[in-house]
C-alpha cells in the first residue's frame, strides 16, 4: 500500500480520520499549528499537556492529576496532566493546541495499541494509558533512534499526538519492511518489530551521505505515521540561524540582522 498523507477533517482538510472513529467529539482545524475542538458531554473529561489549552467554556473546569506519573516521566512527558472536566448540564467545547509548531495526529485506540517517539503524547479522551517501553536490544536502543525507553499509548479511547512538518502515514503488509529515518518516526503499531539498518554499505556513504550510520526498519503488518520535521532538525536550523544572525550575516544573502531587532544569547 502507498504512502499517504495524513488528511485532516473533511471541512479543512487535516486529518483522514477512521470511519469508525465518532468524528462528532472532536474536530482538528488549521493546516498548521493545529487546534484540536473536542466536544465534553457532562462530567466527561479530557486530560492534556500542561499549558495546552487554547480556548474553553467556563462551565469546563481545570484541575491537575499526577496519576501514572512514573511512566509519563520515562516516556519523555511531565509528572503532571491538566485535566479539563464538564461540569455544565450540556455539552461544552474545549480546543487544545499542540506545544510545539506543528501538528496534532488522533489515533484511535481501539483498534489498535502504538509505540511513540518520546514526548509525542499531547491529549486524550476517554480511557487512554500513557507508559512506557523497554527495548532490552544494545543495537536498536543505541542505533534505532528511540531510545532504550519508549512511550507507549494503549487503552480505548482516542490519543493526540504532537508532529511537525508534514506528516505521512502508511498501512505495513504482513512482512513488508519500511525504512524510516531515525528522526522522522513518530508512532508505529505496538506489535511491528523495529530493528536498524546500515544507511549506506560504503564508508563514504555512511559518513558523507547526511543520513547517519543506521536507519531504522520497522517490518508489517501494522500502522506507521512519520514527520517531515523534528524537535532536533528544527532546533539545528536555528541555532545555525541565530549564530547566522548573531554574527552579522544571514541565511537569506548574508546581509545582516536588522539594527531594530535584537537578539539574546
Amino acid at each position: 500500500m502507498a504512502y499517504r498523507p495524513v488528511q485532516v477533517s473533511t471541512s479543512v482538510g487535516m486529518l483522514e480520520l477512521n470511519p469508525n472513529e465518532d468524528i462528532s467529539k472532536f474536530e482538528v482545524y488549521g493546516s498548521d499549528m493545529q487546534i484540536v475542538s473536542i466536544c465534553l458531554q457532562p462530567g466527561e473529561t479530557v486530560l492534556s499537556s500542561a499549558g495546552s489549552m487554547t480556548y474553553t467554556d467556563p462551565a469546563i473546569k481545570p484541575g491537575v492529576t499526577c496519576g501514572n506519573c512514573c511512566a509519563r516521566c520515562i516516556s519523555g512527558e511531565s509528572c503532571c496532566a491538566t485535566t479539563w472536566t464538564n461540569n455544565a448540564a450540556g455539552e461544552r467545547f474545549i480546543g487544545l493546541s499542540a506545544n510545539v509548531p506543528g501538528k496534532l495526529i488522533p489515533l484511535d485506540l481501539n483498534k489498535a495499541s502504538y509505540r511513540c517517539k518520546n514526548g509525542a503524547f499531547h491529549s486524550s479522551l476517554g480511557d487512554v494509558k500513557v507508559s512506557f517501553d523497554c527495548d532490552c536490544c544494545t543495537l536498536t536502543c543505541c542505533f534505532g533512534g528511540q531510545g532504550c525507553v519508549r512511550q507507549s499509548v494503549g487503552g480505548s479511547g482516542t490519543a493526540f499526538l504532537e508532529a511537525m512538518g508534514t506528516i505521512m502515514t502508511k498501512e505495513v503488509a504482513a512482512g513488508e519492511v519500511v525504512v524510516v529515518d531515525t528522526f522522522s518516526l513518530v508512532a508505529w503499531d505496538k506489535n511491528m518489530p523495529l530493528d536498524i539498518k546500515r544507511a549506506s554499505n560504503t564508508f563514504c556513504g555512511c559518513c558523507c551521505g547526511g543520513e547517519g550510520l543506521f536507519n531504522t526498519t520497522l517490518t508489517g503488518p501494522g500502522k506507521v505515521y512519520f514527520q517531515s520535521m523534528d524537535r532536533e532538525k528544527f532546533r539545528c536550523a536555528m541555532e545555525r540561524f541565530i549564530n547566522a544572525e548573531g554574527a552579522g550575516g544571514s541565511l537569506l544573502g548574508g546581509v545582516g540582522a536588522p539594527e531594530s531587532v535584537e537578539i539574546s544569547r
